[in-house]
């Protein structure tokens, strides 16, 4: 017999099953992953937005709102409570003290908010080039940290605030300690009985 070459028919009938399902499994992959790819990109390139900084921004100075207003109502309704005047100089500066560490928490986080939108813009640039090179990208854990520790900055920073503003506090158990030692003071039933006789 002739020895002519080529392959064998079972191995050409192998190899046009495996590039029809590399053609299928590229199509597939151009319907779907194609589609994600292409928003996950415009998502990254919207990350550098006016409006995403402003939307970040806001988030972060209103989570600083959130942890200090409901510290400052509950100060105040406690020395309204204790009968302070809601005009004395000590009342106005502790108020005052406390609306300006509300106003810089609020300040810090929004310009913090500001830079991790940066960090994660970039971040997700990173992981388009990594996804361009068929490597693992961490899409979402990264943004997830970076939320994480800044909420955990806005809450110790409300915590150090409320802990330095303590002479309202001190003021207050001053006065009931004052007002509790003058009604208990045996001393002074005998004096007003000696008084009015």
């Amino acid at each position: 017999m002739c020895g002519g070459g080529g392959d064998k028919p079972d191995e050409m009938e192998s190899r046009l099953a495996l590039s029809q399902q590399a053609a299928t499994m590229l199509k597939r992959y151009g319907n779907t992953f194609v589609a994600l790819e292409n928003q996950f990109m415009d998502t990254v390139q919207n990350q550098f937005s006016d409006a995403s900084y402003d939307s970040s921004i806001a988030a972060g100075m209103n989570q600083a709102a959130a942890q200090y207003e409901p510290a400052i109502q509950d100060m105040q309704a406690a020395a309204f409570n204790r009968g302070f005047d809601p005009t004395s100089g000590a009342f106005q500066s502790e108020s005052e003290a406390l609306r300006g560490a509300k106003a810089r928490g609020m300040g810090l986080a929004g310009a913090d908010r500001g830079i991790s939108n940066t960090d994660m813009g970039f971040a997700g640039l990173q992981n388009i080039v990594k996804m361009g090179q068929g490597l693992q990208t961490e899409a979402f854990q990264g943004q997830m940290d970076v939320a994480s520790a800044a909420s955990d900055r806005i809450r110790q920073s409300a915590q150090d605030d409320f802990g330095r503003s303590s002479s309202l506090q001190n003021l207050a158990g001053t006065g009931v300690g004052m007002a509790a030692g003058y009604g208990m003071n045996p001393y002074r039933a005998s004096t007003n009985q000696a008084a009015t006789a």
